[in-house]
């Protein structure tokens, strides 16, 4: 019997040349596909800018559309998926975390007591209306909760920390990613073309994609083709967002236990809009 106070020995090879060499394998035929993805899409603004004179549909909403087109046509193959995987997640989320690091404390104070109340009511006024339109669907009570807080705040990051606070099972998690992403698309696609009809100006418009667009990658897709100033706006009305997260599931910690049993839900329609 080995004693708890031996220290697990870590396998000799794990951290060798060797072992590196052979992760970096494992992930470089994904990552070369989504550098491939990346490259067409810039290579297709540049033609855009030559021909037109303006990206009127910038490299990041081409590279959503380019990933749907590809997605739907073929399936990537087992040997694809660590490096995709790794780009979608990892890559990602240093990207966001380098784009926040931008974002200084001074600018958010500097934003005024009311961008920051406004932004905290219509955080909390989308979690309960989206509550309210899920559990009126029929959808069980932690999908709604999962759906809600990923609209509200930052999608799946703000999934991540919820779903085993609520108990969710793995289906609830992954349809409630599917319908969040599945309902940005159109929102990524369709918000630039909304500003000449609206006769929103650059701040404003930032603000509203900032204020309305479920995740930080996608608040860019739908900002940097109108200009500069509504991308810095937007990030910042986004990140001011993500900064509820910590607030809303303490908020969150304090109802999981008064949440009917997974089984008590699933599969049947509410008999009135809530928690019970």
């Amino acid at each position: 019997m080995v004693s708890a106070n031996v220290p697990a020995r870590i396998p000799p090879d794990a951290a060798s040349p060797g072992a590196w060499a052979g992760a970096a394998g494992d992930l470089l035929p994904g990552l070369l596909v989504c550098l491939a993805v990346t490259t067409v899409a810039l290579v297709l603004q540049g033609l855009e800018e030559h021909l037109t004179g303006h990206p009127y549909v910038e490299a990041l909403v081409l590279i959503i559309l380019i990933g749907i087109a590809i997605r739907t046509a073929w399936v990537p193959g087992e040997r694809f998926r660590a490096g995709i995987a790794f780009s979608a997640k990892q890559v990602l989320e240093v990207a966001i975390t380098l784009l926040g690091a931008s974002v200084s404390l001074g600018a958010i104070i500097a934003s005024g007591p009311t961008l920051l109340t406004g932004i905290d009511a219509a955080v909390m006024l989308t979690i309960l209306v989206s509550c309210a339109i899920c559990r009126g669907l029929g959808l069980s009570v932690r999908m709604a909760l999962l759906i809600a807080w990923g609209s509200a705040i930052c999608g799946n990051s703000a999934m991540a920390p919820v779903a085993p606070m609520i108990g969710a099972e793995s289906w609830d998690v992954a349809a409630a990613i599917a319908f969040t992403a599945v309902l940005g698309v159109p929102m990524v696609l369709g918000l630039p073309l909304f500003v000449p009809l609206a006769g929103f100006s650059e701040h404003q418009y930032g603000m509203l994609a900032g204020l309305t667009v479920y995740a930080v990658p996608q608040v860019l897709a739908a900002t940097v083709p109108i200009s500069l100033l509504a991308t810095q706006v937007g990030t910042l009305v986004k990140l001011m967002r993500v900064l509820m997260l910590g607030p809303v599931v303490v908020v969150l910690s304090l109802i999981a236990p008064r949440l009917p049993a997974a089984a008590a839900t699933a599969g049947a329609a509410p008999s009135r809009l809530g928690f019970a």
